[in-house]
């Protein structure tokens, strides 16, 4: 049976920026819907590392990932580059480097399953509203003059034929957003893909990254001391990893670049190649197990300020929807919750002086908190695309204790 329903705010994708937006504009007395296509708790590809800039978000939404059952804190991260030298870096300070706030915490580890269900009942908790199981079909975003009197200027239309009417739009429904797909001024179009202008600002640079990831139990003492991760001629600039989590259990995967129209063969020789690899039964252990299947997905990255507002300036896109992982590591949960409460920010700092106030307090809080490291990024991930540049790259990382901790702060919480 289909229904309407009115809210200041729709929010497609309840992953780490859709709760994340939800929760902060619910606590900002906003009425807002969250929509997911999938029923919680759901698995969801990803390393399950969460680093620095996560862990601050995660602390200023008022989750305690200690909470949850797979969390696992990590104090050191040991980085192997091609040449086979070794970096430990720090992944906490201790009180005395950081007196003002004691000790910190770089790093820690958290399945994806724990930590999307926790942040979706953050924001039901907040005073959200969640729609779970229900897809986006339609998105129709009209001028504030042409808006119907009911459904205001934004319409989204569900599979249940369930109607969402709203003054914004937070799309945070991952690297094939189909808000992005759906969403036209003046018009509503279903399947056919972005319009032209849209299409035309998505040159993504540099290449799109792509991961494989599974799970392995049983682990030894050598990977569940901390993180590991390793650089092969083969995934340059890209890496494998194996993050432990609790329960003697780790995360193992690879991250690699993707240029269009790159062969997925490719891919997986790669992939099999890093699970035959001698140092990674080294560092598992021979009791270690593979546990489920193998998982591959996308990790968008490139962003820019004009593919972070669509229509009107009333649809924000934030985390893959909005390509914000960083293009050396991969990482994007903290970008994801970086770019949704900064969503939030902007449309209850602005919003009430229309959209466009709105977009361009969210396009400069992205500019300013992601984008400019990301060009840094960028830059390394160049250097590190063949074997002598990665080797002196993590060299030059392990050259003293103040230079490892600043290798993995800058790491792992970034510039800001």
């Amino acid at each position: 049976m289909s229904s309407s329903l009115e809210a200041d705010v729709v929010v497609v994708g309840a992953g780490p920026a859709g709760s994340a937006a939800a929760a902060v504009l619910a606590r900002g007395g906003l009425d807002v819907v969250l929509v997911d296509r999938s029923h919680f708790p759901r698995d969801k590809c990803c390393g399950d590392g969460l680093t620095g800039r996560a862990l601050r978000r995660l602390e200023q939404l008022g989750l305690d990932p200690g909470a949850l059952a797979s969390f696992r804190e990590v104090s050191r991260m040991r980085v192997r580059s091609p040449a086979g030298r070794i970096v430990d870096l720090p992944t906490s300070t201790s009180p005395d480097l950081s007196p003002a706030r004691g000790r910190r915490s770089f790093a820690g580890v958290a399945r994806r399953l724990h930590l999307d269900a926790a942040l979706a009942a953050l924001a039901t908790e907040a005073g959200a509203r969640m729609c779970e199981g229900s897809a986006l079909e339609g998105v129709e975003v009209r001028p504030s003059r042409h808006a119907a009197p009911v459904t205001g200027p934004v319409t989204c239309t569900l599979g249940d034929g369930t109607v969402l009417g709203s003054r914004f739009l937070v799309a945070a429904d991952g690297a094939f957003s189909k808000v992005r797909a759906l969403a036209t001024e003046g018009a509503r179009i279903s399947g056919r893909g972005a319009p032209r202008a849209e299409r035309a600002r998505r040159r993504p640079w540099p290449a799109p990254l792509h991961a494989f990831r599974t799970y392995v139990t049983g682990i030894g003492p050598v990977a569940a001391e901390g993180m590991w991760v390793w650089f092969e001629p083969g995934l340059l600039p890209g890496y494998a990893w194996c993050f432990p989590l609790a329960g003697s259990r780790a995360n193992v995967g690879i991250c690699l670049p993707r240029p269009p129209g790159s062969p997925g063969g490719r891919l997986a020789e790669a992939w099999r190649d890093a699970l035959s690899a001698t140092f990674l039964d080294s560092l598992v252990g021979p009791g270690a197990q593979l546990e489920g299947p193998v998982r591959s997905w996308p990790i968008p990255t490139g962003a820019t300020t004009a593919g972070l507002v669509g229509p009107a300036g009333r649809v924000l896109y934030a985390g893959d929807a909005a390509r914000v992982a960083d293009p050396l590591s991969g990482e994007g949960v903290g970008q994801a919750l970086e770019t949704g409460i900064a969503a939030a920010e902007a449309i209850l700092r602005h919003g009430a002086a229309g959209p466009e106030a709105a977009a361009s307090g969210y396009v400069s809080a992205v500019r300013r908190k992601i984008l400019r490291e990301q060009r840094i990024s960028a830059v390394i991930a160049t250097a590190m695309s063949s074997p002598p540049g990665a080797s002196a790259v993590v060299a030059a990382t392990g050259t003293g204790r103040l230079t490892r901790l600043g290798a993995a702060r800058l790491l792992f919480e970034g510039l800001a």
